[in-house]
């Protein structure tokens, strides 16, 4: 399962995108997901393809890198206590994220394909109430699992 490591993070402090980057990426290296290169090629991804998104009333970001630097598939979320700047996707624009979902995915097709589920629960409002909302790890998993983010 893509969260069965529980790099999920709620109300974290972070003082930029880049140390929200580092914190999260840094919890996927600890479990063990991902390769001693993983952070830096999201960083240097990020800057070249940023992935925040205004989403309703809530910025998301979805970094992700090449598949090479996974070791299994994971996905890490972080939630901030307060939100930091990211830029959107597709036209730079500065906008202020909050939710974090990190893809540690082996292939690329698994790839875009989570990435059109995180779009569905996105539009999902009552969803990503509840995202902003959820205090423990099982009922976050619960939450990806009634979603269809994971089975």
């Amino acid at each position: 399962m893509l969260f069965d490591k529980k790099v999920i993070l709620f109300d974290q402090d972070a003082s930029s995108n880049t140390d929200a980057l580092t914190q999260l990426a840094n919890h996927l290296h600890d479990a063990g997901v991902v390769t001693s290169e993983y952070k830096d090629a999201i960083l240097k991804r990020e800057a070249s393809f940023s992935t925040g998104l205004m989403i309703q009333t809530i910025g998301v970001a979805i970094p992700h890198c090449d598949p090479d630097k996974v070791v299994e598939p994971q996905i890490g979320f972080m939630r901030l206590k307060e939100p930091v700047t990211f830029h959107q996707m597709g036209d730079n624009a500065e906008i202020q994220v909050k939710v974090l979902f990190m893809l540690a995915l082996k292939k690329s097709d698994d790839q875009l394909t989570m990435l059109q589920k995180l779009m569905a629960l996105f539009q999902n409002q009552e969803a990503m109430d509840a995202v902003q909302k959820v205090t423990s790890v099982d009922e976050f998993i619960d939450l990806m699992k009634q979603n269809e983010i994971v089975k």
